[in-house]
Order: C-alpha cells, then sequence, then structure tokens
C-alpha cells in the first residue's frame, strides 16, 4: 500500500478511536446517573411504604381494587433506540414469546406496549397485536413522564380492553454481574404483604391522619406505586443499555488500539524502505558521476 494512503488510514482510525472514547465516556456517565435515579426512586419508594402502613393500619386495604379476575395479558417491552448494543431488542422479544409460549397463550391473544420504537418495529414484523408505542426516555428527567404516560394506558386497558394482567419485560445488570433480562408482573398487585402491615406497630404513637376516602386513597398510593416500578425498570433497562453499548466501545477501543500498532508498525517499515532506496539512488548515482 502506498505510504500517503496508508497515513491517511491511521489518521481515520485514530479519529474513530476518538469517538468511540467519547462514547464510552458519555455511556459511564449516563450509567450513573440512572443508577442514581433508582437509589432516590427507593427511598420514595420507602415513603410510600409507610404511607400504606399507616392507611392499612387506619382499617385494611379495599377488597375490590384489583381488576375483576379477567386473565388477558398486556405485556410491556422495554428496548433500545440506539444503536451499538447488539441483541438488546431481540432478546426482549424471544424471552417474551417463550415465557407465553410456556404459559400455552397465544401472541395473538395478547396486547403488547412498547417503550421503544426499535424493539415496537421488531413487534411489529412477529405480528404482535401493539396496543400503544412509545420511544425510549433519552433523559433522566423523561423517565418519569413516560412511566406516567403508560400507567395512565394501563389504566385505559384494563378499563376498556378488560385486561388483568400486567407485566413487563426489560433488561437489568446487578453489581458484579452480567446483564440479563427481567420479568416483574405488576398488575394484579399483590395485596397480601400490605395486608400483614396491619399487624406491624407503627414507629410512634401517633398514626397519620388520612383525611381521604379509603379506597381512593388507596387507589391513588397504587397508582404511584406502580409509577415508580415502572421508572424504575426503564432506569434498570437504561442503564443496562448504556453498560452493553460502553463495554462494545471497550472492545472496540481494543480492536481499534490493535489496528493502529499494525498500521504504524507498516508506516514506519514501509518509510524505512521508502529512505533505504532513496539512499540507495543517491550513492548509485554518486557512483555512477564518479
Amino acid at each position: 500500500m502506498p505510504i500517503e494512503n496508508l497515513k491517511r488510514r491511521i489518521k481515520v482510525t485514530e479519529d474513530l478511536r476518538e469517538i468511540v472514547g467519547t462514547m464510552k465516556a458519555l455511556s459511564s456517565v449516563s450509567i450513573l446517573q440512572y443508577e442514581q435515579a433508582n437509589t432516590a426512586l427507593e427511598s420514595y419508594r420507602n415513603t410510600l411504604k409507610d404511607a400504606f402502613h399507616a392507611l392499612v393500619r387506619q382499617g385494611g386495604a379495599p377488597q375490590n381494587i384489583q381488576p375483576s379476575g379477567n386473565n388477558r395479558q398486556l405485556v410491556i417491552l422495554i428496548g433500545s433506540d440506539n444503536g451499538m448494543v447488539g441483541k438488546f431488542n431481540k432478546e426482549i422479544i424471544d424471552m417474551a414469546k417463550t415465557d407465553l409460549r410456556r404459559q400455552g397463550v397465544a401472541t395473538k391473544d395478547v396486547l403488547f406496549l412498547t417503550i421503544g420504537k426499535r424493539i415496537g418495529s421488531i413487534a411489529a414484523q412477529n405480528n404482535f397485536r401493539l396496543y400503544a408505542k412509545y420511544a425510549v426516555a433519552n433523559s433522566v428527567k423523561m423517565v418519569n413522564t413516560i412511566a406516567e404516560t403508560v400507567i395512565m394506558k394501563i389504566d385505559e386497558a384494563v378499563r376498556k380492553e378488560h385486561v388483568g394482567i400486567v407485566s413487563v419485560w426489560y433488561h437489568k445488570r446487578r453489581k458484579n454481574m452480567p446483564i440479563n433480562v427481567q420479568k416483574q408482573q405488576i398488575i394484579p398487585f399483590d395485596l397480601s404483604a400490605y395486608k400483614k402491615l396491619k399487624d406491624k406497630p407503627w414507629g410512634t404513637n401517633n398514626i397519620p391522619l388520612i383525611p381521604v376516602e379509603r379506597k381512593k386513597m388507596f387507589t391513588a398510593l397504587l397508582n404511584e406505586y406502580l409509577t415508580i416500578a415502572l421508572a424504575s425498570q426503564l432506569n434498570y433497562s437504561l442503564a443496562a443499555e448504556h453498560y452493553t453499548r460502553m463495554t462494545n466501545m471497550q472492545n472496540a477501543e481494543k480492536n481499534i488500539d490493535k489496528s493502529l500498532e499494525e498500521m504504524n508498525l507498516s508506516y514506519q517499515q514501509e518509510r524505512q524502505e521508502n529512505i533505504t532506496d532513496e539512499l540507495i539512488d543517491v550513492i548509485s548515482g554518486a557512483e555512477a558521476v564518479k
């Protein structure tokens, strides 16, 4: 390869190396943001548990808060709208299909809600019945907005489509463990744990006064709790997405560094050969003159 072409290739590869490094750094910062957001949500979740505790201590949980025994399912799939994440979206689709097949449920009898345009497209290619589809949040601030919008859509599905089971599929990374696909059922809501709160002593002698009608208050707390749960799942998914991208960028960096090392070595060899050829020409010319 001519030395000038090799020089251009090295320059292009060095520019690519810089871009990959920037992407890796951005993903690293994003992971921290989404993990911090989930830490804050966990603190708020504990506050909600205290509110449930106070409510249950004053009369117990309502008995008729759940959807009326309908087995129709709404499956929520959280994917990625960006590249460099491998089979991130396909894994979610495949796991959901396998789970439904294990239940003996046909996908045509299930409603799907997708968060992510790419996973929405894959779901449509698989002939899933798309009840709604949304874009993935591109910032921590947008996560709660999307969660609130999806919770309203779930409420609509329960009322209009007689949905009784809602489950969420998403990626999650635990510390020092690989990323894996998670499923969490958020409806029907498990009331048993909260009914047990009636026998749990309150921390002080003063139980908070709740002046709102019990069922109305419980419904409001439940919607808030579900919103927090979905926001946490979105944060987990986004953190896992950025971790996958960061890992891929690290591997790309290693490959680029290896290529740069080989190209620089070739460049030095080619340059040395050119210098040697020029010296030989000069010496040959001098000898000819003599």
